[in-house]
Formats: C-alpha cells, structure tokens, sequence
C-alpha cells in the first residue's frame, strides 16, 4: 500500500514537473473569451486605439450604467449621486482631438509612467444643477465633461487648436493630472522639499485664514500667503500644505506658461522658488521631456488665438 502511494506521488509530481516545462509563461486560453477590460474594443476608433498604443491612456465615452462612469480601478466616486449621460456623438471627435493636442506636448515614457488609465468623456455628471464639470477618481481616471461649462471655460470653435485657447480647461486638467501623479511616484521627487521649506500640513495658511476671518481684510490676508508662497518656495500658499498641494500647482504652471514670464513672476523674487524649478526641471528631463519648451509654445499659441 505505501509502495503504491508512493508511486501515485512521483507520478503526480511527475506530471507537474512536466507541464511547468511544456508552458513555462502560462497565457490565458482563447477559448475562455475573457473580454478584453481595460484597453479598447478591436472596433474603436482608430485614434483612441492610437493614442492607447503610443501613451497608454484609454479615451473612454461609453457606458451601460451610470456606475461604470464613477467605478474606477480601486477607486468608486461615492458623490456621484446623479449618475452620468454620455456625450452626443458629434461632439466625440472633438474630444478625442483635444486629448491629442494634449498628448502630443508629453513623450510616452512620462506619460506610462505617471498619468492616469483613462480620460473618461461625458456629456453630465452628477446631475444637471449641480453638476460636476471635471472629477478625479482615484490615481487611474479624470473624468471630463464635453462640451466643458466649468467657469470661464470657452465654447469649442475650432477643436484643433481648443487646447491652446480654453486655458481655463487646460489649466484645469493639469492641475488634476499632477494631484493624480503624485501617488503614482511612490515617493516625493527627491530634492524637491529641501530646496523649499518644509511642508506644515496647511498650519501657517490656516492661521492666515483664520486671522482673515477676524478683520475680513482681503488686502492683508492676501499678502500673507504671498508672503508665504515666495518666502517657502511655492507658487501659492496653499502649496505649504504637502507635496500632493505644491506638486500639481507647479506642473499646471510650467506645462502652461513660459519661462519668461515664469521668471518675471516667480522665479526672480524667490530663491526657494528658483531652486525647486531646477529640480523639477532634472526631474521632467529625466523622462525626456523638455516642459519648459512645452509652457514656452503653450503661451506662445495662447497668446495668438486670444
């Protein structure tokens, strides 16, 4: 009996042994047909299948259920209360160009490495009164609406060159992509707070807020987070908070403006400023991305469509 056993064991290892041998990188079996979840459909338009291949985001627009919209990957948007409509078909193409124009001022290995999965499209979002035209779902989707109504945002008139008139929106979808960035990093960019002071959690601009409250003085408070923001090295006071507040303030900026005024505002009337710029320029070098060229041909088209 125990000889037999044996046998059966050495048979079953055996066995084992051989079929790790014969498939050494299992790959899933065609005839499970499991759907492809998370890259486009064989069918999609060839442009969002383009820019999926070449920068690994995935333009989405359509959805069964409203939850699919506010379900992201490890991340569920639990405000959506008012559920989505998708976008009108003939306003697609123009998002989808807009999302080129973006895509093309970034080389692909910033890109994979740090933006979200998925622009996501739609025409409303958390209902119609209230309704919400820009939303951050986790590290892996920005949700945005199109036509875009957030405040000062422009009409599209010409979708080739949106992305340069609608600073607004722009602007907007960077400072998102750079809160979105930040837990992709896995650490902060190294050398960048030394270079500034220390982050405070928001202690000093809170207490500038508070103070505000006692005088209502807009000129003083006002001041005071200047003050802050030159004398720490960020471009705002609400930067003092942390890394994921000051990041994103710095990225909108210098993928948007040129350096020429970036100096004239910023730079020139803070020491601590000018130094966290050079690092974050190492930093965006060291994906090959030149994002001060991208701010200089930003403003220089912004200001010729204005």
């Amino acid at each position: 009996m125990k000889l037999r056993k044996l046998y059966i064991l050495a048979l079953g290892l055996s066995t084992t042994f051989a079929a790790c041998k014969k498939e050494e990188s299992p790959i899933a079996s065609d005839d499970l047909k499991i759907p492809q979840m998370f890259s486009p459909a064989a069918d999609a338009d060839p442009k969002v299948k383009s820019i999926y291949n070449d920068y690994g985001l995935w333009i989405r627009m359509d959805f069964k259920d409203a939850k699919e919209v506010s379900n992201g990957i490890l991340f569920t948007d639990v405000n959506n209360r008012f559920g989505a409509t998708k976008i009108d078909d003939n306003k697609r193409q123009e998002a989808i160009v807009y999302t080129e124009s973006l895509m093309s001022n970034v080389p692909a290995k910033f890109t994979k490495a740090l933006f979200p999965l998925e622009f996501f499209y739609v025409k409303t979002y958390n209902g119609s009164w209230w309704a919400t035209d820009m939303q951050v779902i986790g590290r892996s989707r920005l949700l945005i609406t199109w036509p875009n109504k957030m405040l000062n945002s422009l009409p599209v008139t010409d979708p080739a060159t949106h992305y340069y008139r609608d600073s607004v929106l722009t602007r907007a979808v960077w400072s998102s992509l750079g809160t979105m960035m930040t837990p992709r990093m896995g650490s902060p960019i190294e050398g960048f707070e030394l270079a500034g002071k220390a982050y405070d959690n928001g202690l000093v601009a809170d207490r500038i807020q508070s103070d505000y409250f006692k005088d209502y003085d807009v000129a003083k408070r006002d001041a005071a987070l200047d003050e802050l923001a030159k004398s720490g090295g960020f471009i705002t006071g609400s930067g003092s908070r942390s890394f994921e507040a000051d990041f994103p303030q710095w990225i909108r900026l210098m993928a948007t403006e040129s350096y020429a005024n970036i100096k004239k505002q910023y730079l020139d009337n803070s020491p601590r400023r000018a130094k966290k710029y050079e690092v974050l320029i190492k930093f965006f070098n060291s994906y090959g991305w030149d994002i001060q060229a991208t701010g200089n041909q930003y403003r220089q088209k912004l200001d010729l469509y204005k």
